[in-house]
């Protein structure tokens, strides 16, 4: 399966289906390559191809770079920015011929350089998982959270369909709905989103049955 394919699934599960004025022109991904003197792989080309102006989901928390804002920093092309400009993200520019390379985290402390260290191993799956992250932080339509507990994460982790993990955050999702939990031990933190408000009570249901009451933020 392509990687535009495996993309668009994902979105239309969490938002709508994409249309042509959702992508990034080519002409504007070239001009940002030019600039900077790389290539694109093509786990990312096609995403911005495809969803490059999603605003919807690529802006919802963090900040997905358009071609003219992207960067080098010490080998990395970073392309996305942290709510609060903490992290960035980037990839390694060195090796070409890898059409789908790690996604590196780097850490921004002002007045030092810029610490990279990796957050996944490739990009079309950061890109998926960060997906489901900005869907369940306001990204979807109808967004809520709660504290949870070991046992709920059980419970979770046996019902829901598992998406994959980064950085320590799990993420879960069923059509039209996401939930993403971080956290350790019993020091759990729980984010879910609804595509509509009819999926979003659902699940709002379903962890009532938990004694887990999200508040809708």
């Amino acid at each position: 399966m392509s990687y535009t394919i495996k993309y668009q699934q994902v979105i239309e599960a969490l938002a709508r289906p994409l249309s042509f004025e959702d992508g990034t022109a080519a002409p504007e991904i070239a001009a940002g390559e030019h600039r900077l003197g790389i290539r694109l792989p093509s786990a990312l080309r096609e995403y911005y191809l495809i969803a490059g102006q999603f605003d919807q989901l690529n802006r919802a928390h963090n900040q997905l770079y358009p071609p003219s804002d992207w960067f080098a920093d010490a080998g990395k092309l970073v392309f996305m920015e942290e709510n609060q400009a903490v992290v960035f993200w980037g990839i390694p520019t060195a090796d070409e011929t890898d059409d789908n390379p790690p996604v590196l985290q780097g850490v921004n402390i002002s007045n030092q350089r810029i610490d990279w260290y990796e957050e996944h191993g490739c990009c079309s799956e950061f890109l998926r998982l960060m997906l489901h992250w900005q869907a369940c932080c306001g990204g979807m339509s109808f967004t809520g959270g709660a504290d949870i507990s070991s046992m709920a994460l059980r419970r979770i982790q046996a019902e829901w369909p598992f998406v994959g993990e980064m950085g320590g955050m799990l993420v879960f999702a069923r059509n039209g709905a996401a939930i993403c939990v971080i956290g350790e031990g019993e020091a759990l933190q729980l984010f879910a989103g609804g595509r509509t408000e009819h999926d979003f009570n659902l699940v709002r249901a379903e962890f009532a049955r938990l004694d887990v009451k999200l508040d809708i933020t």
